[in-house]
């Protein structure tokens, strides 16, 4: 019989569509290229260009598997009476003995059935292009092939219905030729079984990470060094407790930052987002590989993201969340599913991955550009990582095995990476506490009693500069409604030197003076700042802010950053500004 007998139809592709995607890739690779070219300006070029190339050899390994079908002048798919012919194995004709079974895999932006093939007739199958080069653990066995109707010509409920009724019309016929005593061989398809995600156990690794994370968020709220707003310790409260900062870890050797920061988070929002993230990928991957090795690519990618967001972020960026260690899950969800048969299990985990995988990754560049929140250079680490080491475990990963090998080498990376944040409590334990003993710390959180508590053991400790740490003592004391203020400001200035200064400020506060008196008396540009900054005190003290605002902004730009007028300057700009 002549092949050309036996068509029944064919199916070009869409190639309008597949120009779109493409066309789309070429934008996003150009942007991406001119931001290599053209970074930040507090963003290091070398990171930049490293992830630039990456995204490259991706965009190439794409190209690669579109240009064949978008160049194509042969039908994407073939279905006759002989069998099909299929994307995935251009010019061989699989024949309908050849189908095990099949599936039919839809979600949103997608539509592909899905062949399981007999084996032994795949091993006849050979690919082409870049795709027979690369390992099988990668692109999927043989024995299971991805027939994506969304970008083929034609209704896909038409090819689909085609395809049905002639392969079910090929399998009654072979039926109906079969011996009475034959029967159907057993699957002997070296592939791994399906993932066992439907099983009754639960994450329970997960459950515990969730409960962990939400404890530290509330001992962040609990031991935050200034009042928390809206529910959110403050960005100076999250660099004590143990965020990632570049220049501390850099210059001052505290690389435990690196594996404290993923426990953290600056805010009820972000917990909330990453708690959400977390629960979906443990319920689909923990029970996929395996507790111990969910978690080592947790912390692994934790890891990664903290490195990343510490290399590209700005130097002088907060970095605090479990996103990359959740990112990193992701990615390694999509890498690990190329174990399995491409039935309706896998492709929806991959799917549902790429959902959560694809918005938090493609603008990690511009948003390290714009300034935004969202930490997007920490999401590609942790992707980057967790991808990397979900490849190399399929590698080592026995097809006879329901989770990976090495799983005490796993429990070790974990177990260390615990134990290293559990230890880092020291460090911030200890910053924490004399941070926690400091009065001006003090006086800008709200606690003005241990503020002048404080300030009066300053003064007793710094007999040189006495006389400012009694006019703060006394900034306190009236904030705090403590009616020995006065009399306590004015039983230090009976102990100083009338003719030398601070002694006109302490007339300021006395009453004896007014600002313009004060501003007068100032013999140098040091004194003149601090006569400013005092001057500030007493219009706020007196509530009028219009006039304190403009002084205190002229003592931070005038005084040095060692006076203490500097760090008053600041911390009061700070506090009308939340006003």
């Amino acid at each position: 019989m002549n092949p050309q007998e036996l068509r029944r139809a064919e199916y070009a592709y869409n190639k309008s569509k597949l120009l779109r995607v493409f066309l789309v890739m070429v934008a996003i690779t150009a942007g991406i290229v001119w931001l290599g070219f053209y970074p930040p300006k507090d963003k290091d070029p070398y990171a930049i260009w490293f992830f630039v190339s990456l995204w490259l050899a991706l965009f190439g390994i794409l190209t690669s598997l579109a240009l064949p079908k978008l160049l194509s002048k042969r039908p994407g798919l073939i279905i006759s009476t002989a069998g099909i012919q299929v994307p995935n194995f251009p010019d061989q004709i699989v024949a309908w003995s050849a189908i095990r079974s099949f599936d039919r895999v839809r979600a949103k932006y997608s539509d592909v059935i899905v062949l399981h093939l007999d084996p032994i007739a795949a091993k006849t199958l050979t690919r082409q292009w870049l795709v027979s080069r690369l390992p099988e653990w990668l692109t999927g066995s043989r024995a299971k092939v991805g027939i994506p109707l969304q970008v083929l010509r034609g209704n896909p409920d038409t090819i689909f219905g085609q395809f049905v009724g002639l392969l079910s019309k090929a399998h009654e016929a072979e039926r109906q030729a079969m011996p009475e005593d034959s029967s159907i061989p057993k699957d002997e398809e070296e592939e791994a079984s399906e993932p066992a995600v439907n099983s009754a156990g639960h994450p329970l690794f997960t459950y515990i990470l969730l409960a962990i994370l939400v404890a530290v968020y509330l001992a962040e709220l609990a031991f935050s060094v200034e009042p928390p707003v809206a529910g959110s310790p403050s960005t100076w409260s999250l660099y004590l407790l143990g965020g990632t900062v570049r220049q501390s870890i850099v210059e001052h050797g505290e690389w435990w930052r690196l594996f404290t920061a993923p426990f953290m988070h600056g805010g009820i929002l972000h917990l909330a987002f990453n708690c959400v993230a977390l629960w979906f990928a443990g319920r689909l991957f923990e029970r996929l590989i395996g507790w111990r090795w969910f978690a080592a690519i947790f912390f692994a990618s934790a890891l990664g993201g903290s490195i990343a967001s510490v290399w590209i972020n700005d130097q002088y960026t907060v970095g605090v969340g479990a996103s990359g260690g959740i990112v990193g899950l992701f990615a390694a969800v999509v890498a690990a599913s190329f174990r399995f048969r491409s039935g309706p299990i896998a492709d929806n985990l991959r799917i549902g991955a790429a959902q959560i995988l694809i918005p938090s990754l493609l603008p990690f560049l511009s948003a390290a550009r714009s300034g935004e929140n969202i930490d997007y250079a920490g999401h590609f680490g942790g992707a980057l990582t967790g991808a990397a080491l979900s490849f190399l475990l399929l590698a080592f990963w026995p097809k006879e095995r329901p989770t990976p090998r090495f799983g005490a080498a796993a429990i070790a990376f974990s177990t260390l990476f615990v134990i290293v944040a559990a230890v880092s409590l020291w460090p911030i334990s200890s910053t924490i506490r004399i941070v926690a003993n400091n009065p001006m710390t003090n006086f800008f959180a709200g606690k003005y009693e241990q503020a002048a508590t404080g300030f009066a053991t300053e003064a007793t400790e710094d007999p040189a500069n006495a006389p400012y740490f009694h006019l703060w003592r006394f900034f306190a004391q009236k904030r705090g409604k403590d009616t020995k203020a006065i009399a306590d400001l004015e039983i230090a200035a009976g102990k100083m030197d009338q003719g030398t200064w601070p002694y006109p400020v302490y007339r300021l506060f006395l009453g004896a003076l007014k600002p313009d008196e004060l501003m007068a008396k100032a013999a140098d540009s040091n004194q003149r700042c601090e006569a400013t900054f005092y001057s500030g005190e007493w219009y706020l003290l007196n509530g009028n802010t219009a006039e304190a605002r403009p002084r205190f902004q002229t003592a931070l730009s005038s005084c040095p950053a060692t006076f203490l007028e500097y760090d008053g300057a600041k911390g009061e700009l700070k506090s009308l500004g939340a006003q």
